[in-house]
């Protein structure tokens, strides 16, 4: 008996025209779904027979109403934005400055004694404990925000980059010099493109650290913003409304971490991961 494959192109059935093929769910999305599923089944029994607060642990159901609300007044955009775009601006700064400074550190013996003891001494230093300190200097106005964002996602990425660079294979540099490269074509096309894939995952952590210090930004020094929302409604005590702007960080880290993996996958299609 013939099979499928023996069966020539034009013999195969068709799919009806006008029938559209349903997308497949990604196994992580169906994780988020059954967790929130869960968290509101929770809820609707507490409902019936109640066990906890439900005012201080609001359900699933309850924080989008409070996120439609926001929309509704106006100010989820508002917030939203402020906080993007902060985070965008520091880490438009850390990257590039990261970046080359790990590679001078690397590269070049001057570099490695004069800016690598000071970066070492500064990097332990918390940036939350430096965010009064950026206030007193700079005020409270977006610089601030800007350079703690930048402080915090510099030496994440500085250090996987240093790192990156020194282990680049001596024989790949070998073996360039003997093709006649420059020391500026062997630092794009040998150093910079063997590492990048480590920079890019330095970017990611360095991203999510940002989303997570933004806020603690936004506490003491904002007017407008994701973390100063949360703060507002605490003052207020509208857990729903806080839950639903810690739902949109949560939601705005897990975007940006997939869109660089899928920038990833892109760019080094010839890893096997």
């Amino acid at each position: 008996m013939a099979s499928n494959t023996d069966i020539p192109e034009l013999e195969r059935p068709l799919l009806p025209r006008g029938r559209m093929r349903i997308p497949r769910i990604p196994p992580k999305a169906i994780t988020l779904i059954v967790v929130i599923a869960a968290w509101q089944m929770v809820a609707v029994l507490n409902g019936i027979r109640p066990f906890y607060n439900a005012t201080l642990v609001p359900s699933p159901g309850g924080i989008f109403f409070a996120t439609i609300d926001l929309w509704r007044e106006g100010t989820l955009w508002t917030h939203l934005s402020a906080s993007c775009l902060r985070v965008l601006r520091g880490m438009a700064l850390a990257i590039p400055m990261a970046v080359v400074l790990a590679y001078m550190v690397a590269t070049l013996k001057w570099a490695e004694i004069i800016l690598d003891p000071v970066i070492e001494f500064i990097r332990p230093v918390p940036s939350l404990a430096l965010l009064p300190i950026f206030i007193v200097w700079f005020g409270i106005g977006e610089l601030t925000k800007t350079i703690f964002i930048t402080y915090s996602a510099f030496f994440i990425i500085f250090v996987a980059t240093l790192e990156a660079i020194r282990d680049v294979d001596p024989v790949l540099k070998r073996a360039a010099g003997s093709m006649g490269m420059s020391s500026t074509q062997m630092a794009y096309h040998v150093t910079f493109k063997s590492v990048l894939p480590q920079i890019m995952v330095s970017i990611r952590l360095a991203l999510a650290t940002s989303w997570f210090v933004i806020v603690g930004a936004e506490f003491l020094a904002a007017s407008e913003g994701l973390g100063y929302l949360i703060n507002f409604s605490r003052v207020w005590f509208k857990i729903d409304t806080m839950m639903a702007a810690a739902a949109m960080i949560g939601l705005l880290g897990l975007a940006s971490n997939y869109l660089l993996l899928a920038t990833e996958r892109r760019l080094f299609a010839w890893r096997e991961r």
